[in-house]
């Protein structure tokens, strides 16, 4: 007798991995992070955040020096420029700015969803944002893996792309006048000039003149009392929904 083979046709196996992927329900998966602020007198500004490869650019090594973009976070609390730096990379899902509600104070959080699926990719998280009563003070997540239910304690760093002189005239946040407001990022030839871990508010102004546009809101030089803290300054948590 005469034996025939039966192949498989690509229309029959295209409608069986249809078929498997409806069955085990793979799909996007949404996801919450939730920012709580922990630190005292230390409110944080707009934040960064972006989905992305394992293989895309960092958004900080410690040792190294800081990106113009991260500069501009650590130093104005503008997410924008890191924004548009990995809007445009190979290998980012997404990379957005979270900004209602800003700032964050002590005790407050800040929540933003995304979606994702990772059938096919691994996917990472960043974040960043600066605590805004600090010349050049940040925290973040630097390409994390998603995981539901993972909480991350952030210390605080230093971009190292100001010195760390407490006056006001270098300082965004409410601790300052808005008259004194910064322009543009302040970048110092005694600046560390690489990122590390942040050694707090140290003070170095309290008992000297200085100018007043270098005071803050109290009229007195900005403290290590009122302005220094302790890590973790903030916790991130990834929730599933």
């Amino acid at each position: 007798h005469t034996s025939v083979e039966l192949r498989p046709q690509p229309t029959m196996i295209y409608g069986l991995l249809a078929l498997s992927l409806a069955v085990t329900g793979v799909s996007a998966k949404d996801y919450m992070v939730t920012i709580n602020n922990l630190a005292f007198q230390q409110p944080l500004g707009g934040i960064f955040f972006m989905i992305h490869e394992a293989d895309v650019e960092p958004l900080y090594t410690l040792g190294a020096p800081a990106s113009d973009a991260l500069a501009v976070l650590a130093e104005e609390g503008s997410p924008a420029d890191l924004v548009e730096m990995y809007d445009a990379m190979d290998g980012v899902l997404m990379a957005k700015a979270v900004t209602e509600g800003a700032p964050y104070f002590l005790g407050e959080t800040a929540n933003f969803t995304f979606s994702v699926n990772s059938l096919f990719k691994r996917y990472y998280i960043s974040l960043a944002t600066m605590a805004i009563n600090t010349n050049d003070c940040f925290v973040a997540v630097n390409a994390a893996p998603i995981i539901p239910g993972v909480e991350i304690g952030l210390p605080g760093l230093d971009s190292g792309t100001e010195a760390n002189n407490e006056l006001c005239s270098f300082i965004p946040g409410p601790a300052c006048p808005p008259t004194n407001s910064t322009d543009g990022t302040k970048r110092t030839e005694t600046s560390e000039g690489f990122v590390h871990v942040h050694r707090g508010f140290i003070g170095v102004n309290e008992g000297q003149d200085i100018a007043e546009e270098d005071l803050a809101v109290s009229g007195l030089p900005l403290s290590s009392t009122g302005y220094t803290w302790l890590n973790p300054m903030a916790n991130v948590k990834i929730t599933e929904i």
